[in-house]
């Protein structure tokens, strides 16, 4: 890998696309018309060059992570392996994004393989159990940082490239896979379905994928286009173990941004907690349409702790919670995200209904790991 950052190409590269797409239009019609095939197949062949430069501009900024236990006692360099994952680059001076569960125990060795193939021992900065976001950092300089994203631009069918380190592909050499695909759903929820302590871990409001995810990928990137990092692979849905066309990635906005700076200042994440259940299994009465999109609310089932955050400012159970300082409620992992991701300690106005009468209350948040009684530190 050149350990220099180069200026990037891939917007260029976006409007090469865009232009490609539209001479792709243009020559179908006159393929129709009776002229040679031949322009469509240099189209194609146009098109066809432009992920591949797309992928040698981003592949320097994503690694493959082995990780093992090695018994204090042994002496050992090695190693039992534990698991394998991909990681991106988010600093020039050695900082590695990543999933926790990646790194999770017994695992206590972390082995990062750069797309060149270079090896560095990488030691763990800080972990979060509720992202599931970890940052690692090896000895290294002038690596080439991922850029980000933003989620505000992502839109279904918009093309992915998924880079990282399936079945332990690049564990030894580097030389990290690439797949295409697009985004075919946005704000997945899949915390139900994931997350062994729901109180623990959060995943939601994910990025789904057709671009290849398998054993391997958790931690990599999903770029798009622009070879901007718009995701973090998390997860596949799968009966067999295997990719089937459905993967998802945890996306890149402002929250997960400040979860990322937190952890590579090795602080652990504080989160806004309310101290109830909440429930949209019910449809409440108060559907809103709001910039084109349907708003639920999300409704109170349980008050969880008697003189939390949420008592002692009077909600009840059945509450149906519409808006957060003003902001509309879809449903309950919206409402999730705006209170984890409000600080702890801020005061926070809350709109509910109850009993079919609109309400206003101002909740001082609480912190979630100590109102659950967490270690502070994961």
């Amino acid at each position: 890998m050149s350990r220099t950052i180069r200026k990037p190409q891939s917007a260029i590269l976006a409007r090469s696309l865009v232009a490609l797409m539209c001479i792709w239009t243009a020559s179908a019609h006159t393929v129709r018309a009776g002229l040679p095939g031949k322009y469509r197949i240099a189209d194609l062949k146009a098109l066809e060059k432009a992920f591949v430069d797309l992928a040698q501009e981003v592949r320097p900024s994503v690694v493959a992570i082995r990780t093992f236990y090695v018994h204090r006692n042994s002496g050992r360099r090695g190693g039992a392996p534990v698991s394998q994952g991909s990681g991106v680059i988010i600093g020039e001076d050695g900082y590695i994004a990543t999933n926790r569960h990646v790194l999770e125990e017994p695992a206590n060795r972390f082995l990062v393989i750069l797309d060149s193939g270079e090896k560095f021992d990488a030691k763990v900065v800080q972990m979060d159990m509720r992202s599931d976001l970890a940052v690692i950092k090896i000895e290294a300089k002038n690596l080439q940082p991922v850029r980000w994203g933003d989620l505000r631009k992502v839109r279904v069918n918009h093309w992915t490239l998924s880079v990282g380190n399936p079945f332990g592909m690049a564990n030894d050499k580097g030389n990290l896979s690439v797949g295409l695909g697009t985004v075919t759903a946005l704000g997945r929820s899949l915390t139900r379905r994931l997350a062994e302590f729901p109180d623990l871990q959060y995943y939601g409001n994910l990025i789904e994928t057709s671009s290849p995810i398998n054993p391997g990928n958790s931690g990599g990137p999903l770029f798009n286009v622009d070879g901007e990092l718009i995701g973090i692979v998390t997860a596949i849905e799968t009966s067999s173990g295997f990719n089937e066309g459905a993967g998802f990635a945890i996306p890149i906005d402002k929250n997960t941004r400040r979860i990322l700076d937190r952890l590579k200042s090795g602080k652990r994440v504080d989160y806004g907690y309310l101290g109830v259940t909440i429930s949209d299994d019910d449809r409440p009465r108060v559907r809103r349409v709001v910039d084109g999109r349907v708003y639920w609310g999300a409704t109170i089932t349980t008050i969880a702790i008697s003189d939390g955050p949420a008592a002692k400012a009077g909600l009840k159970a059945r509450d149906i919670v519409v808006e957060v300082d003003g902001v509309p409620v879809r449903d309950t992992d919206h409402l999730m995200r705006l209170i984890s991701y409000t600080p702890a300690g801020e005061n926070t106005v809350l709109t509910f209904m109850r009993r079919g009468v609109r309400r206003k209350t101002t909740v001082t948040l609480g912190d979630r790991y100590r109102l659950l009684g967490l270690p502070e530190s994961d």
